[in-house]
Formats: C-alpha cells, sequence, structure tokens
C-alpha cells in the first residue's frame, strides 16, 4: 500500500511538472532583420517573412509561444542561457553546432562585403585584400568568428557594433571602410535608418561562408517541445504556405 501511494504522488508530481512545464510562455527570440523579421513595420506592428511563419508555426503547435526582439548579441546570449526557447533565424556553423538544438533551416543568403559608391579606393578580389580596411560587423554574429579565423585583429581591422543601424552609421561616416552585409537585408537595415541605399555597392562576393539560417532551440529544451514545433514546421513547408510566405515578400 505504501508503495502504491508512493507511486501515485511521483506520478502526481510528474503530471504536475508536465503540466508546468507545457503552460509556460515558449519564447522565440530574435532580431530585426527585415523583411525576414521586422520588429516595427508603420503600424508599429511585428512582420517579416519568418516571423509570420513562426506564428503559423506557434499556431500550429498549440504553445503558448511568443515571439520576442532584441539585438542579435542579447538573442543570442538568451537563447544560450535559458531552457525552453527558440533562437531565429540563424547561421549554422560548426562553432555553433554543440551549442543548440537544430530544428530546421528557414531561407539561404549570400554574404558580401559593401563599401560606399565615392569610396573608389577600396578594390578587394580576396578576404586578404579586405584587411588593409576596416571592417565593420555584428557582434557574436557568425561573421565575427569568420572574420577572426581569416586573420583580422579585433578594433585594428575588425571593428563590431551591437546593432546594424550602428554598424551603417559607421560605414556611412566613415568610421569602417567595409561593412559585412547579406543579399537580403541590407537595402531595407539602410533605408531603415534614414540613409541614402544608392550610395551603396557590394563589392565583394564572401566566399566559404555559411549561408543556410536556422531555427534553433536551447539545448534544454523540453523533447516534446521540440517534437510540436518540427513536425509543424515540416507541416507548413509541406503544404504550400512556406513557399505562399516567401512569395508574398519577394523572397522567391
Amino acid at each position: 500500500m505504501l508503495n502504491l501511494s508512493r507511486q501515485l504522488f511521483s506520478l502526481f508530481i510528474f503530471v504536475c511538472l508536465s503540466f508546468y512545464a507545457h503552460s509556460q510562455q515558449v519564447i522565440f527570440f530574435t532580431e530585426d532583420l527585415p523583411p525576414l523579421q521586422i520588429a516595427n513595420d508603420e503600424q508599429h506592428n511585428t512582420s517579416g517573412a519568418l516571423v509570420e511563419l513562426m506564428e503559423l508555426v506557434i499556431k500550429e503547435s498549440q504553445i503558448n509561444g511568443k515571439i520576442q526582439f532584441y539585438p542579435w548579441a542579447r538573442s543570442y546570449g538568451l537563447s544560450l542561457e535559458q531552457p525552453n526557447t527558440f533562437i531565429f533565424s540563424m547561421l549554422r556553423s560548426e562553432e555553433r553546432e554543440q551549442k543548440f538544438i537544430w530544428i530546421d533551416k528557414l531561407y539561404t543568403i549570400r554574404s558580401y562585403f559593401a563599401a560606399l559608391k565615392t569610396r573608389k579606393d577600396i578594390a578587394i578580389n580576396s578576404i586578404d585584400d579586405a584587411k588593409q580596411y576596416s571592417v565593420g560587423s555584428i557582434r557574436h554574429d557568425l561573421a565575427e568568428d569568420y572574420l577572426l579565423q581569416k586573420g583580422f585583429t579585433l578594433n585594428k581591422n575588425l571593428y563590431l557594433s551591437s546593432k546594424y543601424s550602428i554598424l551603417w552609421e559607421a560605414l556611412y561616416s566613415g568610421r569602417v571602410d567595409i561593412a559585412f552585409t547579406n543579399s537580403v537585408i541590407w537595402k531595407h537595415e539602410i533605408i531603415k535608418t534614414g540613409l541614402d541605399a544608392s550610395m551603396l555597392s557590394l563589392i565583394f562576393d564572401i566566399p566559404d561562408f555559411a549561408s543556410d539560417m536556422y531555427l534553433a532551440a536551447n539545448l534544454h529544451t523540453d523533447p516534446e517541445l521540440i517534437k510540436k514545433v518540427k513536425n509543424s514546421l515540416t507541416s507548413i513547408k509541406a503544404d504550400g504556405r512556406y513557399d505562399k510566405l516567401l512569395e508574398k515578400w519577394h523572397l522567391k
């Protein structure tokens, strides 16, 4: 009788903990990265192709989910620290591989060095060529690791910003010569910062750099929660809703 009571009590505790875990709000961390993720549109609402995708995933998974915007370094740090959290859209790399549970690929981009068109003195035909100039990037972005591995030196020819508006202001004011960016977001970021995008040129296609953007989860995320999110994303891709979202945002 005593053993039965203990078993029933253990079952009760398990059910309570399980209910608590699943009733907690699940945070999907991200950054402002138009047109993929937009923190505030003209109506001060969140939007963007991948924000709409995650909203579909949350709804289809029937979880208590919320999308939370922060600068990339903070979103990255919080998703590393907090169990039962997700982060999107993140470039996958060897350095990050063991730090997260990788759910699925969301989109593919190409990366570039960008410079002002007035900078006729800048000529780049290789990564090594760029080392004679000051290059700007985002702190804790995969580009930071890539450039350091290629031999760039922090605060000598590599300068990091906490968010994109600061990076572009640094480029346009001449505090850095070149910015590390990609084919999708650069024009949206510059316009949002209030600068003239027509003044910029993509001058060098970055080789051997990770370009697939993923949804990932904290290592201590409930496996059942992982399964729900993964299955929902797979379903949305399979039935054509994913492709329709990309077409809506002119990304396909």
